[in-house]
C-alpha cells in the first residue's frame, strides 16, 4: 500500500516537473535599436569643379575626395535558444549616411543575417551580456541597386533592469561597392549606443 501510494504521488508531480523543465529551454528574444557616429568610413564624391568636364584620359587625383564623419542608425531583433549555449541567430535593417541631415544623398541601407555568441549565457552576473557578432549584409540604395558584404563587430548589453538593458557595440561593414554609383561607402566602422528589450 505504501508502495502505490508513493508511486502515485510521482505519477502526479512528473507532469508538474515537465513544464518546469521545458520552461527553462524556451527561447529567448531580444530587440533592440541603436544611434551613433561612424568613427572611420571612406566617402567617394564627385567634385562639382569637374562638373559637365568629359575626360578623355585619366581623371585627375582629386576628383574622388576621402572624408570622415557620418551617422549609422537603425534596429533588430535576435533569437537566443538556451539549448545554444549562447548562441543566437538574429536579423538588423540600418541606415549609414555621410552626415547627420538624413538627406539620403549617398547614404547607404543595410540588411543583416547575424550569427552571435554570448559570452556569460550560463553565468549567473545576467546583468552583463558582452557579445560577438558576425554575418551577411545586404546593401541597397537611391537608385535599388543591391550588393552583397558583410560585418562583424562585438559589444556589451548592461541589463539595468529585468527587461531593459543599455547596448553599446561597435560594427564593421564591409564589401559595399562604391563604383555601383548608389552609395559614397566603401566600408565603415560605427559606434552604436542604444538600448535592448527582452
Amino acid at each position: 500500500m505504501k508502495g502505490l501510494i508513493i508511486t502515485l504521488a510521482l505519477l502526479l508531480t512528473a507532469p508538474a516537473l515537465v513544464r518546469a523543465e521545458n520552461t527553462d529551454n524556451t527561447p529567448r528574444a531580444q530587440f533592440y535599436f541603436f544611434t551613433g557616429p561612424l568613427v572611420s568610413n571612406t566617402q567617394y564624391y564627385f567634385n562639382p569643379a569637374y562638373a559637365g568636364v568629359v575626360f578623355t584620359g585619366p581623371p585627375p587625383a582629386n576628383l574622388n575626395t576621402t572624408a570622415v564623419g557620418g551617422n549609422n542608425t537603425g534596429f533588430g531583433g535576435e533569437l537566443l535558444p538556451h539549448s545554444w549555449a549562447g548562441v543566437g541567430l538574429g536579423i538588423e535593417l540600418g541606415y549609414a549616411g555621410p552626415n547627420w541631415s538624413f538627406d539620403g544623398g549617398g547614404a547607404v541601407g543595410t540588411g543583416s543575417v547575424n550569427g552571435s555568441y554570448h559570452f556569460l549565457a550560463k553565468k549567473q552576473r545576467k546583468w552583463l551580456d558582452p557579445f560577438a557578432t558576425g554575418g551577411y549584409s545586404l546593401y541597397f540604395g537611391q537608385r535599388t541597386t543591391f550588393d552583397s558584404g558583410y560585418n562583424f563587430g562585438g559589444g556589451v548589453n548592461f541589463w539595468v533592469l529585468k527587461h531593459v538593458a543599455l547596448r553599446s557595440e561597435i560594427r564593421y561593414q564591409g564589401g559595399i561597392n562604391y563604383f555601383d554609383g548608389f552609395s559614397q561607402f566603401e566600408h565603415y566602422v560605427a559606434f552604436r549606443f542604444g538600448m535592448s528589450f527582452r
